[in-house]
């Protein structure tokens, strides 16, 4: 059986939280292009690959190659996604084969899946501003003003954008998406959706958005598109903000700041 091309497989990288021999364990993960269910380990997967090829100190070597945490990564940039890249890529082959160990691949269902990138160093506006307050969300997270989603450029290493994530800014800080899409094309729409209602945009209002330089797990987010608005979306409601990648539910709470037009 032929090794999957870690260049054609489909990369998405988030942050994972599990309960492992009575610990939480946080740690980069990808979901399984093959088996989307599931969601890869990949740091274990970096040590089971290097100890398999027989380098010493597997633990050791993986850490600096594929770290257990995105932001080391980012600061890796391009190097250290082609590393991740081929992470995934002999995590594929494994399941393919058949005997990929469950210690390297957890059904996403019993998982908790984090922001993305949990510790970004930077957090700003489309305009530049700093965000005043550093906290970030997650899916499930209840906000204190009516929507504005939008989509944030995560920074690496050279200074342009490693990919997109949904985003949504929060009047305690920012709320990003599980996923970093690090293959973001502009294609497809941006859906805010309640129940059977919903309204789109779609992604070629970004077309031609140039960004300034980044810098590694730097967060910024794009300019938000216009709305139409949904009178149902009030005080107490849930929702949810899609794209092709990812579906991100949120809940609106019992007391709104309105959010000021710029």
């Amino acid at each position: 059986m032929s090794r999957p091309s870690p260049d054609r497989l489909p990369l998405r990288l988030g942050t994972a939280r599990w309960r492992e021999c009575g610990r939480e364990r946080t740690v980069l993960v990808a979901p399984l292009p093959s088996a989307p269910h599931l969601v890869v380990d990949l740091h274990r997967v970096e040590i089971a690959r290097l100890a398999r090829l027989g380098e010493g100190a597997p633990e050791a070597l993986a850490a600096a190659l594929v770290p257990p945490r995105l932001l080391p990564l980012l600061e890796a940039g391009p190097r250290g996604f082609r590393r991740a890249r081929l992470a995934l890529a002999y995590a594929e082959k494994w399941l393919l084969r058949g005997d990929l160990p469950e210690v390297l691949a957890r059904p996403m269902a019993e998982v908790c899946l984090l922001p993305c990138l949990p510790d970004p160093v930077l957090l700003c506006r489309a305009d530049g501003s700093r965000l005043e307050s550093p906290t970030v969300g997650g899916s499930g997270t209840v906000l204190g003003r009516l929507p504005q989603p939008t989509l944030a450029a995560v920074g690496w290493s050279t200074g342009g954008p490693a990919g997109f994530c949904l985003a949504v800014e929060d009047v305690r800080g920012v709320v990003l998406g599980a996923w970093l899409d690090a293959d973001f094309e502009l294609r497809g729409t941006l859906e805010i959706r309640m129940g059977d209602r919903r309204r789109t945009a779609p992604m070629e209002v970004w077309e031609g958005l140039e960004l300034p330089r980044l810098r590694p797990a730097e967060v910024r987010l794009l300019p938000p598109p216009r709305f139409r608005s949904l009178p149902e979306l009030g005080p107490g409601m849930a929702f949810s903000l899609k794209t092709r990648f990812e579906t991100l539910e949120l809940t609106l709470g019992d007391d709104l700041v309105h959010p000021t037009v710029q």
